[in-house]
């Protein structure tokens, strides 16, 4: 018997372990180097050695011949257990994963990706009892524990299985060299399905381990594929066996890091290096204008995104705001302004590592970057953030009174947030002298076109609310030509009829029956060209009430109208024009509730004078243009 080789535990009692596997499968698809690139850059993170100011990460690719390294060799028997033992009941997901490891392993060679780091304490605890804790253990041989300290990256123990979903064996080597009890350590681990092994059947996961005492292989003894990685200074490896690799893998992982590790390398917390490429706090602006510079013609912006956040933290025209929380200073908020920003802000904890991106749109551009200090907050957001650290959700948390106080600090939170940089972005106002209801009289911007005639008589908004006399103006004609011509029907069979309740001959009447073969009634429009006029405006204005967010709109038309729109747009600094969200209106003594951009008010009759009063989303000045259509 060979002393190192594949072991699965015998399984007692019924069940299956099949090819579902749920802490897999969250981190498959299209962000698979993306999971892998958080995942273990968070881990290494996590394992900064004190005394160590900076964490450096290796993936290195790595090509290696299957027969001379036994640990890989010994997986062509495992797989041809698990199709036999699967053969009557095999699925075509099932069938899919063994024809692929089938194929990997029917090469001479196999694609590997080595991962390794440095300035980190290694995974102490390989010898420790069942009883006590074992950062090993919970790596190597346990599901859904992590044994992290407070403050760190992870805490369910589920981020470790995103190498093997880019393991087309899902198999995973770990080797150790630990600070805390000096033990060298290599093992395999293989997340399969059960199968029958020498007439018993097994569990689905299994070691490459000593075959006569199911531990690990310590350095006083020799192992092949561990010698490759010839580990000498304190830390962590990982192997993946069977590497999905793409002709762009280094890109893809690169990048990843970049959205998701910016500030910890610009802060010279990591240092990355993929294959020849070295992301530090040196070439780390050059690389992300590289990748921002090939989006340039792309919809996919998400890089040039990242450089506006670069900035943001970088460059010493930025604006750093502290703020409080739950303890003093346990936040920090870094604003920029500038014309071309994407009005994004971007959120983390104390790791370094982005949480998630959000906008918040406001007048004027910005891009914000938030960093939760290590305390109390810091620890709280960890506790509430799903296994792929992607969003901060109280929900998670069963305890009721847990639950709601991170509800509160999580609301405050993203409030001041919000409040500190609308504070931050507000556009430089001129000193001016406004004697009390003199600014009734007085259209909003002198310059702006748009808002039509003034009024001859008007009042101030602390009086009755009225629209003045209107004095006498050339109207604008607005007409809008709409161009038609004749065409031809054609049914679409597959298609849906525009109401639930049948078609065809039934005419689509409550209760009839769909006739997939009767005739659908369509109205062509008729050849030609139709006129169709808007609202003439004769007068139109907008002013501010003595709430921030409060403005009486008035307004005069020419013409009878069944429908008029209004829309109120918001000027920022760059003149740049965009439509405000309308909460609610009043007419008279009804408030209707709205939420959206536009207001629509039926049967206008010409020559009346109209008066709505609207609440605007935002509570802050603003330069307003007014829009009826």
């Amino acid at each position: 018997m060979e002393k190192y080789a594949w072991r699965f535990p015998v399984k007692e009692g019924p069940g299956d372990q099949g090819i579902n596997d749920g802490g897999i499968s969250m981190f498959k698809g299209s962000q698979l180097y993306n999971s892998l690139a958080r995942e273990i850059c968070q881990n290494s993170l996590d394992a900064k050695s004190k005394g160590k100011s900076t964490v450096i990460v290796k993936f290195k690719g790595a090509t290696l011949n299957k027969k001379d390294y036994p640990s890989l060799l010994g997986l062509e028997d495992v797989f041809r257990e698990c199709r036999s033992s699967w053969t009557k009941r095999m699925n075509t997901k099932l069938q899919g994963f063994l024809d692929e490891a089938e194929r990997v392993l029917s090469n001479d060679t196999i694609d590997c990706l080595i991962i390794s780091d440095s300035n980190t304490t290694g995974l102490s605890g390989v010898k420790a009892p069942e009883d006590e804790k074992s950062k090993w253990r919970a790596l190597t041989s346990s599901d859904g524990v992590t044994d992290k300290d407070d403050g760190s990256g992870g805490s369910y123990g589920i981020g470790k299985s995103a190498p093997f979903a880019c393991s087309s064996l899902r198999t995973v080597f770990y080797n150790t060299y630990a600070e805390a009890d000096g033990i060298k350590a290599f093992q395999g681990v293989a997340r399969l399905i059960s199968h029958k092994h020498d007439g018993k059947n097994t569990l689905g996961t299994g070691f490459y381990l000593n075959n006569e005492t199911w531990e690990p292989i310590f350095d006083s003894e020799t192992c092949r594929l561990r010698d490759v990685i010839n580990r000498q200074e304190y830390g962590t490896d990982v192997v993946i066996a069977g590497f999905k690799k793409t002709d762009t893998w280094e890109e893809d992982i690169e990048k990843a890091i970049i959205q998701n590790f910016f500030v910890a390398i610009a802060k010279n917390e990591l240092v990355v290096e993929i294959n020849d490429i070295t992301l530090d706090s040196d070439s780390l602006r050059r690389r992300i204008e590289y990748y921002a510079d090939k989006e340039t013609d792309s919809k996919d912006k998400t890089i040039t995104t990242i450089l506006e956040f670069y900035h943001t933290f970088t460059e010493e025209d930025h604006i750093v705001v502290p703020g409080t929380i739950m303890t003093d200073n346990d936040v920090t908020l870094y604003i920029r302004k500038d014309d071309s920003y994407s009005m994004s802000i971007v959120e983390m904890r104390s790791i370094g590592m982005v949480v998630r991106k959000r906008r918040k749109n406001i007048l004027t551009h910005y891009a914000a970057v938030m960093i939760v200090n290590d305390g109390e907050l810091n620890n709280l957001l960890k506790d509430i953030e799903p296994p792929k650290h992607d969003e901060w959700d109280p929900g998670i948390l069963e305890d009721k009174t847990k639950r709601k106080l991170a509800e509160k600090h999580r609301r405050e939170l993203i409030k001041w947030v919000n409040d500190t940089i609308i504070e931050n972005c507000k556009g430089e106002e001129t000193n001016e002298i406004d004697l009390e209801g003199v600014s009734a009289y007085l259209p909003y911007d002198e310059t702006d076109d748009d808002l039509g005639v003034e009024d001859k008589e008007d009042i101030s908004p602390d009086s009755e609310s009225k629209v003045g006399d209107i004095w006498k103006t050339n109207p604008n004609v607005r007409k809008t030509t709409i161009s038609a011509k004749k065409v031809k029907g054609v049914k679409d069979d597959n298609a849906d009829p525009h109401n639930n309740e049948g078609g065809g001959s039934s005419h689509g009447h409550s209760g009839g029956t769909e006739d997939p073969k009767g005739k659908d009634d369509v109205i062509a429009p008729k050849a030609g060209k139709k006129t169709l006029n808007t609202p003439v405006v004769l007068q139109q204005r907008i002013m501010q009430m003595p709430s921030n967010s409060s403005y009486r709109i008035g307004f005069t038309l020419k013409n009878d109208c069944d429908k008029v729109n209004i829309q109120i747009k918001a000027i920022g600094d760059d003149r740049r024009k965009e439509s405000v969200d309308i909460v609610d209106y009043k007419i008279g003594k009804t408030t209707t509730v709205l939420n959206g951009k536009t207001l629509q008010l039926k049967n206008i009759k010409a020559n009346e004078k109209n008066e709505v009063f609207v609440t605007l989303q935002y509570s802050e000045r603003l330069a307003l243009q007014l829009n009826i259509f």
